[in-house]
């Protein structure tokens, strides 16, 4: 084929333009057909997890417990002291408050590991409501994530502004090991069922499902294909004007 027959008595920059927004919303279309297939393998894993059960103590401590990352199981430990911080902007069933952030030692191997208990409600100014952390051995089911859960958020640390109770904008293991002084797993769990009275747990691990990204796959992918028959269009319009 003729490619410059093709584009001849044709404007070049409306054909520039549109192979720029087709680039950007290829990629686009390419990165949500990703994340789809991830949800979907995501979402088997966690289907084989429940028709197994949660992990019991025993299975859970017969191995490292990073071979655990999405998956829910069970830990029995005792949490440290005071360490207890506040994360903050959360909203659950229309309301505005915290989620609560401890650090539990796990008994049968003395390990240090970051747990989100759920949430607790705002007070007046945008104070949270204070948690006092269980004494004692507990059990408890939880959901084990991997690495620091930084989302979206115009803070430059875990810990932005000094407040009275110890607010961060997201967890960070790091800055969480260096305000307790304990050595952290680099893993962050969150309790999936209300074991512990006062904390509302609410974390999902696949919050936008598959479909609805192959959804937003399919829609960039239009938005690219309609780019072009405009871009066409525009090119030939501008070239009679010319």
């Amino acid at each position: 084929m003729d490619l410059g027959a093709l584009f001849k008595g044709r404007s070049k920059p409306p054909i520039l333009a549109a192979l720029i927004v087709v680039l950007l919303c290829g990629s686009l279309s390419y990165w949500q057909w990703q994340r789809a297939q991830q949800k979907h393998v995501l979402q088997h894993k966690i289907e084989i997890e429940k028709s197994l059960g949660v992990a019991n103590e025993q299975q859970v401590t017969s191995q490292p417990l990073t071979q655990y990352v999405n998956a829910e199981v069970s830990i029995t430990g005792s949490f440290v002291g005071d360490a207890v911080w506040y994360l903050d902007n959360q909203v659950v069933k229309g309301r505005v408050g915290f989620d609560v952030i401890g650090i539990i030692k796990i008994s049968e191997t003395d390990e240090y590991l970051a747990v989100n208990l759920g949430f607790v409600p705002q007070q007046a100014s945008r104070v949270p409501t204070v948690y006092s952390l269980p004494s004692g051995s507990v059990s408890l089911p939880v959901y084990i994530k991997s690495g620091a859960s930084k989302r979206f958020t115009l803070a430059k640390s875990a810990a932005e502004e000094a407040t009275k109770q110890s607010v961060i904008q997201y967890i960070d293991v790091d800055y969480l090991s260096a305000e307790s002084g304990k050595p952290l797993l680099p893993l962050i769990a969150y309790m999936t069922k209300n074991r512990l009275a006062g904390t509302e747990p609410h974390y999902q691990p696949i919050v936008m499902s598959p479909q609805k990204h192959e959804a937003y796959a399919l829609q960039w992918l239009l938005i690219a294909l309609a780019a072009v028959v405009i871009g066409w269009k525009l090119s030939k319009k501008e070239n009679k004007n010319v």
